[in-house]
């Protein structure tokens, strides 16, 4: 554990709304005061949370003219004033939020802990003397300036990241492209359309190059850098991330305020802890379903312990087509796994979601057998020619 308790970093300070209001009333409210997220009410109790990201995206099922907040929030766990901060980087992990309500009760909730005013707190001690190149992401994506923003929204829903630098031909960093920035360019505009907002006026098409709506003058830092420099520049310039690159301004690697939440989250407990995030369609599916999908990815990071590390984050994304076979939805499940031994990527698609996650759990499996082989452990060579079927 930290040592640090909820209630020292907690502000009482926090946006709410009624589950029945519309969702235009939400829309006014991030306009008006810019918040993480906003905590829902039925009457006086909490019942979850709505985001920016979960509003722009209901448009695909609800007639945002017409939708109501309980259309589209979200349930979200509600964290008491005296735990651990090491707990609530854990749920927040969990639950894939950066701000969590706190309260004794769902009826009693007396404000909000940010991921940044924790991670700001917890700076101040030993952890912020560590340097970044100890928990940033080193294996990057990239783009290139000519690359599209369709080919941008693919790559960071495939690999379910949120950023994206943009290099040369010789790797130097000369842009960036964040989630966040192209759906208020690209999505949003879409989105208003449809309640009459932006009506006639032009909306800038995917085809766009990187090099006319990336960031410049990116704001970066070194590898040898500290962790309280790196989360002091992310409070000044309100940012979520960092570049990190050399000298000679090559990308090294990626520092997220996730990067820095899970080593906190994991001051909880000491056993071999990985997060799942479930996204996309994984709201529709049963409770068996998704108890059996959340039991068998346990038990596959339980198999497979010794390859894939000690921590880690499970990006998993849901999607379910209109088509069928003999009743059964086909399914797409997109898995991106994040480990302190480095990033493994698989799809599987086919009809049911279960067998498409077990689809992408076996091409997961391939790449570990793969990378074992590689590394000449012969405890794990007969395995992998098992696999390959020789």
């Amino acid at each position: 554990m930290v040592g640090i308790l909820v209630e020292e970093v907690m502000t009482d300070k926090f946006s709410k709304i009624d589950i029945n209001a519309p969702i235009s009333e939400a829309i006014g409210l991030f306009e008006k005061e810019n918040p993480d997220l906003i905590l829902v009410f039925d009457r006086k109790m909490y019942k979850g949370v709505v985001t920016q990201d979960l509003i722009i995206r209901s448009h695909l099922k609800w007639d945002p003219t017409k939708a109501k907040v309980r259309d589209v929030y979200k349930p979200a766990p509600v964290i008491t004033p005296k735990e651990d901060l090491s707990r609530a980087a854990k749920l927040m992990l969990e639950t894939d939020l950066r701000s969590l309500p706190v309260g004794e009760s769902r009826k009693e909730i007396y404000g909000v802990i940010s991921d940044i005013a924790l991670l700001e707190r917890v700076a101040k001690e030993q952890f912020g003397k560590k340097r970044v190149e100890e928990f940033m992401t080193s294996d990057v994506i990239t783009l290139k300036p000519d690359d599209t923003v369709a080919k941008a929204f693919a790559t960071m829903r495939d690999h379910a990241i949120s950023r994206l630098p943009v290099v040369n031909e010789e790797g130097k960093l000369e842009g960036l492209v964040t989630l966040h920035d192209l759906i208020i360019r690209f999505i949003k505009p879409r989105f208003k359309a449809q309640t009459g907002e932006v009506v006639g006026e032009k909306i800038p098409p995917f085809s766009t190059q990187l090099r006319e709506v990336m960031i410049r003058g990116v704001i970066t830092i070194q590898p040898a850098a500290t962790v309280r420099k790196a989360i002091d520049i992310m409070l000044e310039n309100d940012i979520d991330g960092l570049v990190v690159v050399n000298e000679e301004n090559r990308v090294r690697g990626v520092l997220t305020v996730k990067d820095l939440l899970l080593p906190i989250s994991r001051m909880v407990e000491k056993e071999t802890k990985f997060y799942l995030q479930l996204g996309g369609d994984a709201a529709v599916l049963s409770d068996f379903t998704r108890e059996r999908i959340i039991s068998d990815i346990r038990k596959f990071v339980d198999g497979y312990e010794e390859i894939l590390g000690s921590e880690g984050i499970i990006y998993l994304y849901i999607r379910r087509f209109n088509e069928k076979f003999r009743g059964v939805h086909l399914y797409q499940a997109r898995m991106r796994i994040v480990t302190d031994r480095g990033i493994l990527i698989a799809t599987g698609e086919t009809w049911g979601a279960i067998q498409a996650v077990h689809d992408a759990l076996r091409a997961v499996e391939r790449q570990l057998l793969q990378r074992v082989e590689l590394a000449r452990d012969v405890k794990y060579t007969k395995k992998f020619l098992e696999k390959l079927e020789f």
